[in-house]
C-alpha cells in the first residue's frame, strides 16, 4: 500500500486562520477530535518531563495501532506555535538542550525506527524559518502550506461570515456593501476584519450611550439599533489599521509642507517615480524595481521618496529610517531591515522606501568609517527578489552618491534619479509664489535683486529662512 503524508506545515502571518484551517482538515478526514497542543505548553521545569509529553500525545495512537494495526484510525495532533519547541538543534547558546532532546523525541515518533502509520501531525507557525531542518524532510512535516493575507474574494467572503448574524436579525443597515468594505481592507488579515467588525459594532452602540456621571442608553434607540456604512469606515479610519497595511502616519510626516513644484526637475522626478510605480504594477518580468534618488542635502528627495510611495496606492508601504534605529547595534540594525522586506514580501504589492542611506550606513567621512555588516545587508536586500506573485518597488534616498559609488551600491538600484536644489532667480520665485508668505511687492523687490543671477538653495533650506525671516 501506499504510506500517507504524515505532517504538515502551516505557516504564514498572524491571523490569517491556521488553526482554523487545521481544525478543518480534521473534520474533513472525519477523524476523531484532533489533539490541540500550544507548542510552549509541552515545556516543563523538571528534567525529561517536556519529552513525557510528547510522549503522551502519541500514546493513544501507539496503542490503538497495537491493537488494530493497519485497521486503526486516523489520530491528528496539531501543534501550535510549534517553534517554540522545535528550534534549530544547537542554535540556544548556553541552554539545557531541552528544546533539542524534544525535537529529537518528535523526530523520533514521526518517522523513528517504531514509525506510527495512523498520525497527521501539523504544525502551525508565524516564524518557519526558526525550525529544524530535520523536521521538515520528507517522512515529516514535508507538506509546506502558505497562509497568506486574504485577496479580495477571500475578505469579502470573511466579512460575510462574520456578518450574517447581523444580517439575520436585522442589524446590518443596507447601505453596507461587504463588496466595497472587501476593496477597501486590502492586506487586512481573517482577524483583523473579525476586529473591524466588533469596532463598527461598537461604533454603532456608542451612539446610543450618554456618558456622564453615570452611563446611561437610551433603550428606545438602541432596539432599532443598525449597524450602517459611516460605522464600518469610522472603525477603518480610527481603530483597525492592518500589521501588514499602510501606516500614514509613517510618512504623512514627511510630506507635511505638501511638495513644492518649483520647476522642471521636480515634474521630472515625480513622473519618473509614477513610471516605476506602473511599472512594478503591471510588468510580469520585473518583480523587483528600485530606484535612488540622490542630491545635496535639503534637496527634498525624502518628501519626494514619501510622495512617490503615496501616490502608489500600495496595500504595504513602509519607511526605513535611521531615525528608528537610534542607539541600534548593527546586529538589530539588520534584523529591523530585515523584519520589513519580509513583511513587505507578505503583500501582493509593496514599496519600501530606504532613507538616508548613509546614516544608515553609520558612514563618517573622517576616517572614513561605515558598517560593512549592515552594508552587506543591505545589498542582498535590495538585491533580493519578492517570491513568486509578489511586487516590490524600492526608493532609497542619499546625499552622498560619490560614497555609494565606492561601496558598489549604486549597481543594486536599477536606476537613479537627481535631485537638484533651486538654481536660478526664476525658479526661487515659482517657489515664493507657490509657499505664497510674500506680498506682491516683497516678490517684486526679491525678483529684482535675483533677477539673472545664479541661486544655490535646497527647498528645505529656503522654508526654514522664510519661516525665520517672518519672525522678524
Amino acid at each position: 500500500g501506499c504510506k500517507h503524508v504524515k505532517g504538515i506545515l502551516l505557516y504564514g502571518p498572524p491571523g490569517c486562520g491556521k488553526t482554523l484551517m487545521a481544525r478543518q482538515i480534521g473534520k474533513m478526514l472525519n477523524a476523531r477530535e484532533p489533539k490541540v497542543v500550544n507548542g510552549p505548553e509541552i515545556l516543563n521545569k523538571y528534567v525529561g518531563e517536556s519529552e513525557a509529553n510528547i510522549r503522551k500525545l502519541f500514546a493513544d495512537a501507539e496503542e490503538e495501532q497495537r491493537r488494530l494495526g493497519a485497521n486503526s484510525g486516523v489520530h491528528i495532533i496539531i501543534f501550535d506555535e510549534i517553534d517554540a519547541i522545535c528550534k534549530q538543534r544547537g542554535s540556544m547558546a548556553g541552554s539545557t538542550g531541552v528544546h533539542d532532546t524534544v525535537v529529537n523525541q518528535l523526530l523520533s515518533k514521526i518517522d523513528g525506527v517504531e514509525q506510527l502509520n495512523n498520525i497527521l501531525v501539523i504544525g502551525m507557525t508565524n516564524r518557519p524559518d526558526l525550525i529544524d531542518e530535520a523536521l521538515l524532510r520528507p517522512g515529516r512535516l514535508e507538506v509546506k502550506m502558505e497562509i497568506g493575507l486574504p485577496d479580495e474574494k477571500g475578505r469579502f467572503q470573511i466579512l460575510h461570515i462574520h456578518t450574517v448574524r447581523m444580517r439575520e436579525h436585522q442589524l446590518l443597515a443596507e447601505d453596507v456593501d461587504i463588496a466595497e468594505l472587501a476593496v477597501e481592507t486590502k492586506n487586512f488579515s481573517g482577524a483583523e476584519l473579525e476586529g473591524l467588525v466588533r469596532a463598527a459594532q461598537s461604533t454603532a452602540m456608542n451612539r446610543h450611550i450618554k456618558a456622564s456621571n453615570k452611563v446611561e442608553v437610551d433603550m428606545e434607540k438602541a432596539e432599532s439599533l443598525r449597524v450602517t456604512r459611516g460605522d464600518f469606515f469610522a472603525s477603518l479610519e480610527n481603530d483597525i489599521k492592518p500589521a501588514f497595511g499602510t501606516n500614514q502616519e509613517d510618512y504623512a510626516s514627511y510630506i507635511m509642507n505638501g511638495i513644492i513644484k518649483w520647476g522642471d526637475p521636480v515634474t521630472r522626478v515625480l513622473d519618473d517615480g509614477e513610471l516605476l510605480v506602473q511599472q512594478t504594477k503591471n510588468s510580469d518580468r520585473t518583480p523587483l524595481v528600485s530606484v535612488l534618488l540622490e542630491g545635496p542635502p535639503h534637496s527634498g528627495k525624502t518628501a519626494l521618496a514619501a510622495k512617490i510611495a503615496e501616490e502608489s496606492n500600495f496595500p504595504f508601504i513602509k519607511i526605513c529610517s535611521p531615525d528608528k534605529m537610534i542607539g541600534f547595534s548593527e546586529t538589530a540594525k539588520c534584523q529591523a531591515m530585515k523584519k520589513i522586506f519580509d513583511d513587505a514580501y507578505k503583500s501582493q504589492l509593496s514599496c519600501v522606501v530606504v532613507d538616508d542611506i548613509e546614516r544608515l550606513l553609520d558612514y563618517v567621512p573622517i576616517g572614513p568609517r561605515f558598517s560593512n555588516l549592515v552594508l552587506q545587508a543591505l545589498l542582498v536586500l535590495l538585491k533580493k527578489a519578492p517570491p513568486q506573485g509578489r511586487k516590490l518597488l524600492i526608493i532609497g534616498t542619499t546625499s552622498r552618491k560619490d560614497v555609494l559609488q565606492e561601496m558598489e551600491m549604486l549597481n543594486a538600484f536599477s536606476t537613479t534619479i537627481h535631485v537638484p536644489n533651486i538654481a536660478t532667480g526664476e525658479q526661487l520665485m515659482e517657489a515664493l509664489e507657490l509657499l505664497g508668505n510674500f506680498k506682491d511687492k516683497e516678490r517684486s523687490t526679491i525678483a529684482q535683486n535675483v533677477k539673472g543671477k545664479p541661486v544655490w538653495i535646497g527647498i528645505k533650506k529656503l522654508l526654514m529662512l522664510i519661516e525665520m525671516s517672518l519672525q522678524v
